[in-house]
Order: structure tokens, then sequence, then C-alpha cells
């Protein structure tokens, strides 16, 4: 199996190799974890992302029994996110189209748009001095855009249609993404982003980092310790991404059991995040059509997962997880999480149904 893996990070085209990791089935976890546990090249990163894609896919497209669900999730917490690295920032990604991403001060994302499948929302969880998200329609951009003055507006001259696209965010804010050719990007920001996939899907309409390095500091070490740093924000606003002003609508929070939660968004993905009480049991919950990845970012406590069947028994089938971990919930399952700590317990869920993150 290890072999295999080696022949397609170095011959992406060979289908024989695939084929001996995809027969594998959940046996195969193990060696990808193996690999995902080193600093791959972008290319070699997302390749390898994608060999466990498609084996959650054939293995999603069945009914998945508790034992295997449990495996799965904790198969996710031991291995974490898939670490990216650009010149820019480190992306760390999970399969389903959820991820973390740390910008570099001053630096981010290419200007660019989004012309299939993939919609997306950023939810600002830090901002550097001078950070910054730049929503427009294409229509607008296409007016207004000209190269070399749109690279003396990133360099500080002062521009009326491209000023008012700018916005300065504030931790908590909230970024919808949700129709294709939308002109976006951010600059010097932590982001945690619910997305429809996880891959690069995108039209670069202005690439400022086209021909940078990546910087030698970002590997596993470094990237785990900053990831680990991000934490969630006290409140949420949704901000109206093609306001002139910027509105922004508070997002509050509902009551539920053990804690609160907050809706995202629920529309093309569902993204939550949830607190709970020092000491307190949440409801238990059903996944019911939808795949979840959950990222748990303070607290430590008990994540019980069960199928239909093992409902009535669910609280013998815990198992603990705490702060940084991410783990994968698949359709069909019941789960509950228990806070066993004096702190708080919270965490973020993104929701989305199999057809839509498997394209």
């Amino acid at each position: 199996m290890v072999s295999a893996i080696e022949s397609l990070l170095e011959r992406p085209d060979d289908v024989q190799a695939e084929g001996r990791i995809l027969a594998g089935g959940l046996a195969a976890l193990p060696m990808l974890r193996e690999f995902l546990s080193r600093d791959l090249d972008f290319a070699s990163a997302e390749h390898v992302e994608s060999i466990f894609k498609k084996l959650l896919k054939a293995k999603l497209a069945l009914p998945v029994s508790g034992r295997e669900a449990r495996e799965l999730a904790r198969f996710q917490r031991d291995v974490g996110f898939v670490l990216k690295y650009k010149s820019y920032a480190v992306k760390a990604a999970s399969p389903l189209g959820y991820s973390l991403i740390v910008q570099n001060e001053g630096e981010g994302f290419s200007f660019q748009r989004h012309v299939t499948h993939k919609t997306e929302l950023f939810h600002i969880l830090d901002v550097t001095p001078g950070g910054f998200v730049f929503l427009c329609e294409y229509g607008d951009w296409v007016q207004h855009y000209e190269p070399n003055l749109f690279a003396e507006w990133l360099n500080g001259k002062p521009h009326p249609f491209f000023d008012r696209c700018r916005r300065t965010p504030k931790p908590g804010d909230v970024f919808v993404v949700s129709e294709l050719g939308t002109v976006h990007t951010a600059i010097g920001c932590s982001i945690e982003e619910f997305a429809t996939v996880s891959t690069d899907m995108v039209d670069r309409l202005h690439d400022q980092n086209a021909g940078k390095i990546t910087p030698e500091k970002f590997n596993q070490a470094w990237a785990r310790e900053r990831l680990r740093a991000l934490r969630l924000p006290d409140g949420n606003r949704l901000v109206d991404i093609l306001s002139e002003t910027g509105a922004a609508t508070p997002i509050g929070p509902e009551t539920v059991e053990g804690g609160e939660r907050r809706v995202l968004t629920d529309s093309f993905v569902q993204a939550l995040t949830y607190r709970l009480s020092p000491n307190a049991a949440g409801a238990v919950q059903t996944s019911g059509e939808y795949v979840s990845s959950i990222r748990i970012y303070t607290g430590t406590g008990t994540l019980a997962i069960a199928s239909a069947t093992e409902r009535d028994r669910i609280d013998e089938y815990a198992f603990e997880v705490g702060e940084t971990d991410l783990l994968l919930m698949p359709p069909g399952m019941n789960y509950r999480f228990v806070n066993t700590t004096s702190g708080a317990f919270e965490y973020s869920e993104h929701r989305i149904l199999p057809q839509v993150a498997f394209i």
C-alpha cells in the first residue's frame, strides 16, 4: 500500500496504483495517515487528500455501522487537517470542504472568482494590521480593472471603486460568498472557511502572489502551533458583502441543551458554532443525510457516536476528544458531546450533503 501511494505521488496518472489503494477500503487509512503527517508540496497534499476523499465517497455511498463511524471519527481526530503551504498562507483542509487558513500579515488570496461548484463562507477569526476583505460583482470588476492601476491601488494609491469594495473585518465577521462569479479575496486574516470543496477551483483575476516562494518556516510544527492558538470569537456579525457601507447584522446565540449555538449560515452548507457550559452534556443530535466536519477549539470532553440500533445505549460508545481535534461524522449517526471540564467547551460544525462534498 505504501508503494502504491509513493507511486501516485511520483506519477499522478498511475491508475493501477490508485486502484490498489481504493480496493483496500478503510484498511488503507493507516497508510494515508503516515503520508498526511509529512510536509508535502501543495500538489502532493491535494493528491493524497483526493485519495482520502475517494475512499470516503465509496464508504459513505453504503450504510455505515456505528463501529465504522467511530473508526472514521477517530481516524480524522488522529490525522487532523491536510496541511497545504502557499507563499502567503497555510491552509489546513478537511476532505469535506471545511478549512482553517492562517495568512501572513499583508498577504492573502489572489483576487478571484469561482465559476463552477465552489461556494463558501469566511468566518474571520483574527485580523492582522491592515487586513481586509475585498468583494465586488464581476461585471463591475471588468469595468474598472486594469492591471497597473490595480497594482497601484494595492500599493496604497486611492481608487474610488476599489476603496468601496474593501472591507475592514472584525473577528467574528461572517462573509457568505454564495453566488458564483463574485470577485473576492481576504488579506492578512485567519479564517474559518465553510465551503463546498476544499481544493482550488478558482479563476484568478489578479494574482499578486505569482512567482513568490513558500517560506521555509511553513512546516507541520509551525502550522499546528498557529492552528492551536486560534479561538472562536465571542460574537458574530453577518456582513452584507455587496453593500457599499458594509452593513452587518448581529448573529445572536440560540439556547440549546447544555449551552448555546450560533447558525452562521444554513444554505449550501450548514455552518454552526457551539459552546457547552461547564460540565454540561449537549443534546443527542442526528446527522441525518449530512456528513460533518467538527473542529474543537477549547475544552476537553467526550463524543459518543451511535447508529440507530445503538441509540438507547449511546453513552457506552463515548471516547475522549479535546482542543484542536478534527472529527468526521458520517450520515445516519446519533452523536452527543459532553463537556468534562469546569471551563467552556467550544467547537464548530460544517454540515454538507455527500453529493455536494464528493463532486
